[in-house]
């Protein structure tokens, strides 16, 4: 090792081969003591079929919202969407739920199982294991009901079935639609229709 004429530049040459030397040291005391890494880990992502995505692709908890010309706040969100093939505007839908308020402050929830969404064409259809219920009392299942996204109209053409703050009914089908302007709302059971009245005790 060459002479130096003072202490700093003694002091400076031994850092040069010191601390290079406690680096490695300290690197290796890292890799000594941390934990093994185990490649057939799997990190966990969500399982995606590509190739499913590819031949019908989805949209992830699509929301609509939007207000009718009664005045009544409509929102439904879904599960997931699939867009209609050719581009015709509407998507097939899964889980879907529903709120409207209405003017008068009566609301509504909905939900179903399956469904579709057409905002552009003015309908949203809830199919399968389909629930209507109100903040009057009402809960309602039928297989079939279709929302109107202009006017606050809820029709089922099919058989309902309801508990209602009175009692019990069945009919072949079911209307609910605002009147006055969006003021008054009236749910109207048609087509053999069967009442269990149930008065309070």
């Amino acid at each position: 090792m060459p002479a130096f004429d003072n202490a700093h530049s003694r002091m400076v040459a031994w850092a040069k081969i010191t601390l290079p030397l406690a680096a490695l040291a300290l690197l290796s005391t890292l890799f000594l003591f941390s934990g093994k890494v185990d490649p057939t880990d799997a990190i966990p992502y969500a399982t995606v079929d590509v190739a499913e995505l590819a031949r019908e692709p989805r949209l992830t908890a699509p929301e609509y919202a939007g207000m009718t010309q009664d005045g009544a706040a409509l929102s439904i969100t879904a599960e997931t969407a699939t867009p209609d093939p050719g581009g015709q505007g509407g998507a097939s839908a899964r889980a879907m739920v529903a709120h409207l308020d209405m003017p008068g402050g009566l609301t509504a929830e909905l939900a179903s199982a399956e469904g579709r969404m057409d905002p552009a064409g003015g309908l949203i259809t809830f199919s399968k294991a389909v629930v209507l219920s109100t903040s009057t009392g009402y809960s309602i299942k039928t297989a079939l009901l279709e929302a109107a996204t202009d006017h606050s109209v809820l029709t089922a053409p099919g058989t309902v079935n309801a508990a209602a703050p009175f009692g019990t009914l069945t009919a072949g089908s079911m209307r609910f639609s605002s009147d006055d302007g969006g003021a008054t709302h009236v749910l109207v059971f048609n087509d053999g229709v069967k009442l269990i009245y149930l008065p309070k005790e």
